[in-house]
């Protein structure tokens, strides 16, 4: 697609950064920008292929390069999981602190 000789490896790091991203420190936004990327990998990981797994037509088929979009876009699946299920845990109200708030925040003590 791109004849560029740096979009390559600048597409691959920029995948292996948000891969590592997503399995860290889970975040949604992260998660989809390693999902686009994971797109854009397989349009130009054209060169670096490799030995073709399985053969869906004539032209097409599932490569060794492709190992790579798939491995990221289960670490995104992994990351957006663990995003819903903060943000279902952070929904949920937790034990009664009481009317004022939990006992050490900096609302506890309104004194004079």
């Amino acid at each position: 697609m791109l004849d560029v000789p740096v979009v390559i490896p600048l597409t691959l790091l920029a995948l292996g950064v948000g891969t590592l991203g997503c399995l860290v420190r889970p975040r949604w936004d992260v998660a989809v920008v390693t999902g686009l990327l994971s797109a854009v990998w397989t349009r130009v990981n054209g060169p670096v292929e490799g030995r073709i797994l399985h053969t869906w037509t004539a032209d097409r088929g599932f490569t060794e390069a492709d190992v790579l979009s798939v491995l990221a876009l289960l670490a995104v699946g992994t990351a957006l999981l663990r995003c819903g299920l903060r943000m279902v845990r952070g929904a949920r109200p937790g034990p009664s602190a009481g009317p004022r708030g939990t006992a050490w925040g900096p609302e506890a003590h309104q004194g004079p």
